[in-house]
């Protein structure tokens, strides 16, 4: 028993001094040493390690106080690589980045040509192969491939249960992946993926419990919770948009009636503008289209809203009261100490931020003690993929540093992409 619990403790340690490197740019063993509370001898021990195997060089010495001149540690970014992607209803997004997420190459694909997740699949994985294959100095050092994708998603088994934004069901990502890489996959709603880069990256790093919301086509929501991202019991949490708001609202494609999307989602918002237009209401919506419903989208909404237009504030106020609504459940349940959002709608409608805050203090509760506070996320480009390769940054942590086994192209498949259920 005794041995069990000193391999435990020992690798705690490891992880410790490995997360204190990586999170510091340059750093002395002294310093390991105070903030991780261990010894010197241990932190020379585990550094010793860490350096055998590529992972930390000696980058300069400090100044002496008397004996031998402290060495500054570096975490070498570019031992290892990852790759993130991000699949949304627009397009495939495909990085391979150091373990600094410095970008060292990418691929962006158009999503909207195309209907079925056998094609886009097949083109993911054919840009990662190609992608792979023209590094070959980084090839053989690939720690894994992170994929984000808007939905219900069992991360476990790496299948896509339901995406209403992508219109797909059931569909096994992971074991299609796996036809033709080696190595570790992992598969995971693209808002977790964002809450999990907001903790390791972002505004939620020395935050305990926060709640993300992704605003955009759809709403995706994940949440931190004592500095754990929370999947539940079946992994299923976060689905914000499905939440019934409305009991006598449409059928959503989800089977349950009066979802938060009907009401609040990018769709929505340009759904109701669409019917400004159709009905010939007085607006500037309609004059920015002229007359068009097909050319209306969210920037237009945005657009009139700014310009003082009744009509799109109106619209966007009723979006933001359903959200609120929503939310100050969440909040009302979990008590997070922040709100951090993205999404086209949170980066490019301060006008509807704006309403969403007022909306959420007016229904919050009123004797918590103080207000949540809402933000808007640091990450502008690439988020998804940074969210996804921050699934694999925090396992290679997590193990310590073990890199076992990397990514390996296969040879061609053919095989057809197979749907689960």
């Amino acid at each position: 028993m005794e041995k069990v619990d000193r391999s435990v403790v020992n690798m705690a340690n490891k992880v410790n001094v490995l997360r204190i490197l990586w999170e510091n740019k340059c750093i002395f063993r002294a310093e390991i040493a105070r903030m991780t509370g261990l010894s010197q001898p241990t932190v020379l021990k585990i550094v010793d390690e860490f350096m055998e195997r590529g992972l930390v060089n000696i980058s300069g010495k400090g100044i002496s106080s008397g004996g031998k001149p402290p060495l500054m540690l570096e975490f070498r970014w570019d031992a290892y690589y990852i790759i993130g992607v991000d699949i949304n209803e627009y397009r495939i997004e495909i990085i391979l980045m150091d373990l600094s997420f410095d970008i060292i190459d990418k691929r962006i694909q158009d999503n909207r040509e195309v209907d079925t997740a056998d094609t886009i699949l097949k083109r993911l994985a054919e840009e990662i192969r190609e992608l792979i294959g023209e590094h070959p100095n980084e090839e053989s050092r690939i720690l894994g491939i992170g994929v984000g994708i808007p939905g219900i998603v069992d991360a476990q088994k790496g299948i896509l249960i339901y995406s209403t934004e992508l219109g797909w069901k059931n569909v096994n990502l992971k074991e299609y992946l796996k036809q033709y890489f080696d190595g570790q996959i992992t598969i995971d709603d693209s808002t977790r993926a964002f809450a999990i880069e907001e903790k390791i990256f972002g505004k939620g790093k020395d935050i305990k419990n926060f709640l993300c919301l992704n605003l955009a086509s759809g709403i995706g929501s994940a949440l931190v919770l004592d500095g754990n991202l929370y999947y539940g019991s079946s992994g299923s949490s976060g689905q914000l948009g499905h939440v019934a708001v409305e009991r006598e609202g449409p059928l959503c494609s989800c089977g349950n009636y009066g979802c938060l999307e009907h009401y609040a989602s990018g769709r929505a918002i340009e759904e109701a503008a669409r019917r400004v237009v159709e009905n010939h209401w007085e607006s500037q919506i309609t004059d920015l289209v002229y007359g068009d419903a097909g050319k209306v989208d969210l920037n237009i909404v945005f657009e009139a809203a700014m310009g003082g237009d009744r009509t799109a504030l109106g619209i966007l106020e009723k979006a933001s009261d359903y959200l609120a609504m929503a939310v100050s459940g969440v909040v009302n349940l979990t008590d997070p100490e922040m709100i951090i959002c993205e999404g086209k709608i949170s980066r490019e409608c301060p006008i509807f931020m704006e309403m969403f805050k007022t909306a959420l203090r007016r229904r919050g509760m009123k004797y918590v003690g103080r207000e949540v506070e809402i933000v808007i996320s640091n990450t502008e480009n690439y988020m998804g993929s940074f969210g996804s390769a921050s699934f694999i940054l925090e396992q290679f942590i997590k193990s310590g540093g073990e890199a076992e086994r990397f990514v390996r192209v296969r040879g061609n498949s053919n095989q057809r992409l197979d749907y689960v259920g």
